[in-house]
């Protein structure tokens, strides 16, 4: 199924590049518009397509990458913030989602 995911990405650089080969947008909101595609793609391919032990891991990678793409629409330390306060997201609900609940003794 990686095909899949390497097939996604590769439009998800292919149309901003070609809407930069039209003039649609600029260089800036192209390197944007990818992030933003990449990002939402890999949100979507680890909850529709990921094998279940790696879907945290693609959506939260996914949500990491499209917050960069807001380098382009918002200052650099609130993309910075942005980017950190995903990471610690990231971390808590990989933490919650591993956690086991504590078993009980056999008397």
């Amino acid at each position: 199924m990686r095909t899949g995911f390497g097939l996604g990405l590769l439009l998800c650089v292919l149309i901003p590049l070609a809407l930069l080969l039209f003039s649609v947008v600029s260089l800036e909101q192209t390197a944007s518009l990818m992030l933003l595609l990449g990002g939402l793609w890999a949100v979507v391919f680890g909850v529709a397509f990921a094998a279940a032990k790696d879907k945290l891991y693609d959506v939260g990678v996914g949500v990491i990458v499209a917050v960069l793409s807001t380098f382009s629409v918002l200052p650099l330390q609130y993309t910075a913030g942005l980017v950190v306060v995903s990471i610690i997201g990231v971390v808590v609900f990989s933490m919650m989602g591993r956690s086991k609940p504590p078993q009980q003794r056999m008397r």
